[in-house]
This record gives C-alpha cells, structure tokens and sequence, in this order.
C-alpha cells in the first residue's frame, strides 16, 4: 500500500497527514480527502482514465543546487578551484589528488609562481614537489608538471604604459610573447635596453616582419644602399688601386695575389708615399664596418622599438571608431608579416648572388 503521507490532494492543495481520512479512486488509484472527494463526487483525473493509466504520485523535489566551495589551491600558479577539479581552471596545472598517499593540503601561499619565477626561486608548488617526493608519511604530489606561460610570468592585467596592459600587448605581439613579455617588463623597470639578436642579425629585415614597416623601410634602403657602395668600392675603387700599386711595385698581377713578403714591403712603401691610395683599398671595408655599425645599433634598441610600436598601436586601436574603420583591431594589427620575410630573402639572394655578377 503506497504511503500519500506528505502528497498534496489534489483538490486543495493540502498535504496528507498520517491522521487525514482518505479515499482513493478505484480506477487509477488517486488519493484525495474524503470530505474532499464527496466534494467533487467523482475523481478529476478523466484523462488517465480515458487512457487506462494509473495515477503515480510526483516525484520528490530536487535538492536546491549550491555553489561548490573553491577552496583548493594549485600547486603551481596559487589560484583556488572546486574539490572536483582535476586541472587548474587558471593555469591548467593537474591538481593534487586526495587519499592514496596524496593530500590536498597545499604550502603555504608565500608568494605566486609568476612571483617565485620575477625573483628566480622555486614557486611553493615545485618546493612542494621537490621536498615531498618520497618522503614517508609526508607531502607526495608526483612529478611536476610542464607548464608553457605563453606570457613568460607576467600577469596580463599589469599595466605597460598608460592605457596599455601586458595582456593588449601581447594580442599584439601575439608569436614569442613569452620572450617579449618579460623583456618589455625588464626594460619599464630598470630603463635598460635588452639585445635582440634576431634584430642584430636580420635588422631591416626584422622590423618589417614585426610589422614597423616605418622604420623597417629606413633601415633595410640603408643597409642596401650601404652593400652597393661596398660592392662599388671594391670592384671600381679598391681593386685598380691594388692592381696600379702592383704595377708600381714590379709586381706580374697576371701570376695572381700570392704576394711574397719583399712585394707586400714594395706595395706599402709606395702607400706611405702616398696616403690616399690607403683610404682607397680600406674604403670597402668602411662600408662593411658601417653595415656593423647599425646592425648594432638595431640590435641594442630593437626591443625598445618594438615596445615604442605595440604600445602606440594599442592607443590608435584603442581610440578608433569600429564604425569608421572597421580594420583598426589588434588582431589585424598585430602578430608578424611572413610574406615580408620570405620576400626579404629573396632579395637577399639576388643582391649578393646576382649583382656582384652584373658588376
């Protein structure tokens, strides 16, 4: 016999109790007070009878949802999560399990790992993970997990520059965040430049696939216009001067430049006889050497450059009408241009390959 004590009439509403006098529908089996069934004379439920069904009582009420309590930390980053978590929600860390010789406790929150990675230290997770492994009766959280920071240990919400986080910044940086993050935060701190090798290496080349095409474009025209003179300078200045110097000395130039020591002393008595003939055979390494010159230079200052940029685009994106210019966004704006690159090779290949040739 089924208990309708708690079930609502389903007349008025009113919840049987153990003392309440009730009937039930000899056809599908619906309870009711009896005072309230003489009421109705008959039982309301037509459309089960109609359809031979039987009347079922509801089903209990589901328990009201409650938020869980995010009270577990993570080893690596220090961010809470939920008990049923297994990887961190903000780092993506697998968290530490519980029984089985594992425990939830986490160290002590000292300090962040982005904050143990700024000052070079082990974050609290990886002492946990050092100093408990094995250790009997103690912590064991199991190897320590790789975790890739795209922003390299700094937070996306610190501010760069007015208006300007690390987080707009590397939108626009978007390839190697993790090397231009910290470096753009080493330089806001201690004013200092960083070397940027790539920089230093391709200079022009890499200003215009990080998308600084005005600068891009000065550096590149220089560095072309100064290959050209250091070509011009050996084949119509250097090169007739050592061979005229040779003449002078007695020397066959047909048997080639394996000059012996007596000609070596021939050729630089005449060059002190006459100095200029010195400022014409060095003149190609002249331009060599001012090629180094803004290598350099674009090596030691690229990345403040390159800061300069990111931090000017993310203003003009910032304060531009979507409406008007519907292309002024980060995403459009930044990360690099590898046709540039590709392209730049090319012509790099021509010029040293094909042009000495042409001359």
């Amino acid at each position: 016999m089924i208990n309708f004590t708690g079930i609502k009439c389903p007349v008025c509403g009113r919840a049987f109790t153990d003392e309440d006098d009730i009937v039930v529908c000899p056809v599908c089996g619906a309870p009711y007070h009896r005072e309230c069934y003489q009421e109705k004379g008959q039982c309301i439920f037509d459309g089960l009878h109609e359809k031979g069904k039987e009347w079922a009582p509801p089903p209990p009420p589901k328990p009201p949802v409650t938020a869980e309590v995010k009270d577990r930390e993570c080893l690596f980053c220090g961010g809470l999560n939920a008990h049923s978590a297994r990887l961190c929600v903000h780092c993506g860390a697998p968290l530490p399990r519980e029984g089985a010789g594992f425990t939830a406790e986490p160290p002590p929150p000292a300090f962040s790992g982005r904050d143990a990675a700024k000052d070079g230290q082990q974050a609290p997770g990886q002492q946990a993970y050092n100093a408990g492994a094995g250790a009997p009766g103690g912590r064991y959280y199991g190897q320590m997990p790789f975790i890739f920071d795209t922003m390299g240990g700094v937070s996306p919400a610190d501010i760069l520059d007015t208006g300007v986080s690390y987080g707009d910044a590397s939108k626009l940086v978007k390839q190697n965040t993790a090397y231009y993050m910290p470096t753009f935060r080493y330089m806001k701190q201690t004013g200092r430049n960083k070397f940027n090798f790539s920089a230093f290496l391709f200079s022009g080349a890499w200003m215009l696939y990080r998308k600084q095409y005005k600068y891009g474009i000065v550096v590149t025209l220089l560095m072309f216009i100064l290959y050209l003179l250091y070509l011009a300078a050996s084949v119509f200045v250097a090169t007739p001067a050592l061979l005229e110097l040779m003449k002078q000395a007695g020397i066959d130039v047909s048997a080639g430049l394996g000059l012996t020591n007596e000609q070596l002393l021939a050729i630089s008595q005449l060059i002190a006889e006459e100095p200029s003939l010195y400022l014409d055979l060095c003149l190609p390494m002249i331009c060599l050497l001012l090629m180094l010159v803004v290598m350099i230079f674009v090596g030691i200052r690229g990345n403040k450059m390159y800061m300069r940029h990111c931090i000017a685009t993310v203003r003009r994106v910032k304060a531009a009408d979507l409406a008007a210019e519907p292309n002024m966004t980060l995403d459009q704006r930044g990360g690099v241009n590898t046709s540039v690159a590709v392209c730049m090779f090319v012509c790099y290949f021509l010029l040293v390959n094909v042009v000495p040739l042409l001359l």
